[in-house]
């Protein structure tokens, strides 16, 4: 039989030093002032943000255990076990739900899962820099976070960035670029604010006002660099795996960059949970659905992966299942960009353009981007006159952006046109994607336009030439 919880709720043999700060600030503060926890306080600000050494943890932990096994009562007899039949069962994992505010993309993406400690309303808690222990070039990186700049008020700045880049609105994220570039110019040689920068530029492209080539362009430099000072940081290759899939559309260096970032850090909440959205875009919907359970497991709570988890659901084909789960936390969080983009892909998909342009309209006036509140305009405008051929603005649009560099394939105004029946712009489309060598990843709208014009020879000989194979998955 188990030994009854201790009132300080301490771990089992106090042997996960993250653990101890899975619980609420104030916990740690009543530990300081009573257990003589060693935590060290960042000057400046207002959020408290503290943190501790590996090594004086370390020695406290042992302390601890000795003093609770000293004052710990006699153990009672123990029970004779139930009966297989009767045995309770496990009791089902408790989560939080976080506030609006809260991290919710693609994000995409947006905690730091090894600190224990969930960011509520976009407000860092707890950091706890482990800066002890070398380790060997093939030993994961399973309980180390990265340390924070030596300078307290660079730290500061730093963990700032850090705050700023989980709320994910274009002026937080704006600041948050900022800090990171501060914090650079002071400690050019801190890999981790390189990492920062360039998840901070991925979510800026998604949630603010950078185009495609700026933000992709700048997070490519900043991971770069972060790789160049260490080539052991997770983030940095979490950050490099998001490019390599989103922009440069090579998912087997995508798939290979992601599980370098699990083999560094297999707990890392984060790199499953973005690893799981590229693996639901690649059809690898029981792989998908595991990242997401081990992401949902370290980052418990966390509206992000119910969003991408509810969409993931649509890329499977489970399109009724999505359509409730979006429309739910589109109730539950009506200013989440990512939810209205979630639910105009669905839309389409059944040939809905009304409600495709309704949910890109939300989605425009969210981001405050002008270009697409200008192209939403230009949507409803067409809905009104002729809905069968509204789909030609959104067409007409990716063109442009083709040309001027913002889109490096077709694939998706194809599958639009697909979508609503169109099949001589579909030809079209696939006819220039298939002489200029384009390569097109994305299994869920490959496989919906294959079934869409499954009794079309000229379709699917097409798309067979710009159609890549899915690249070799191993489950974490």
């Amino acid at each position: 039989m188990n030994q009854p919880e201790s009132p300080d709720r301490r771990l089992d043999g106090w042997k996960s030093i993250a653990g101890y700060f899975r619980r609420d600030r104030t916990t740690v503060m009543r530990w300081a002032r009573e257990r003589d926890l060693p935590v060290h306080r960042l000057p400046g600000g207002k959020q408290g943000s503290v943190f501790a050494y590996e090594r004086e943890l370390a020695t406290w932990a042992r302390r601890a255990e000795q003093d609770d096994l000293a004052d710990a009562p006699a153990a009672p007899e123990p029970e004779a076990p139930l009966p297989a039949s009767s045995a309770p069962p496990p009791s089902a994992p408790q989560t939080q739900s976080l506030g609006t505010d809260a991290p919710s993309q693609s994000s995409r993406r947006w905690l730091w899962p090894s600190l224990g400690a969930v960011a509520l309303a976009g407000v860092l808690a707890v950091s706890l820099p482990m800066l002890g222990g070398a380790q060997s070039p093939g030993e994961p990186r399973s309980e180390q976070i990265v340390p924070l700049p030596r300078d307290p008020k660079v730290a500061s700045d730093y963990v700032a960035a850090r705050d700023l880049w989980a709320r994910r609105t274009p002026a937080a994220l704006s600041r948050a670029i900022g800090l990171y570039e501060r914090v650079i110019a002071a400690d050019p040689e801190f890999a981790p604010a390189y990492a920062g920068l360039a998840e901070a530029w991925l979510i800026t492209r998604e949630y603010g006002a950078a185009t495609e080539s700026r933000a992709y362009s700048a997070a490519k430099s900043a991971v770069e660099q972060a790789l160049k000072l260490d080539s052991r940081l997770p983030a940095a290759h979490r950050a490099n795996g998001f490019i390599q899939y989103w922009w440069s559309y090579d998912a087997q260096r995508a798939v290979n960059s992601f599980q370098r970032a699990l083999t560094l850090d297999p707990h890392d909440g984060l790199s499953h949970f973005w690893y799981a959205n590229v693996l639901a875009d690649l059809g690898q919907d029981a792989a998908a659905q595991r990242e997401y359970d081990t992401a949902q497991l370290l980052l418990p709570g966390t509206p992000a992966i119910a969003i991408e988890r509810a969409c993931a659901h649509w890329q499977a084909g489970r399109d009724r299942r999505a359509l409730i789960e979006l429309n739910q936390l589109k109730a539950q969080y009506p200013d989440d960009a990512t939810i209205r983009n979630c639910l105009a892909w669905a839309h389409i998909s059944r040939g809905d353009i009304r409600a495709y342009a309704r949910e890109f309209g939300e989605l425009a006036r969210l981001r405050k981007v002008p270009e697409l509140l200008a192209l939403a305009k230009k949507l409803d405008t067409a809905v009104v006159r002729n809905p069968t051929t509204a789909h030609l603005v959104l067409v007409a649009d990716a063109q442009r952006e083709f040309a001027a560099g913002e889109r490096k394939t077709r694939m998706t105004p194809a599958f639009q046109a697909s979508s609503m029946g169109d099949r001589e712009t579909l030809v079209a489309l696939l006819r220039q994607a298939a002489m200029l060598g384009e390569r097109w990843y994305s299994a869920t709208l490959n496989k919906r336009i294959a079934q869409q014009w499954q009794a079309d020879a000229e379709v699917q000989a097409l798309l067979n030439k710009v159609v890549i194979a899915t690249p070799k998955v191993r489950l974490t």
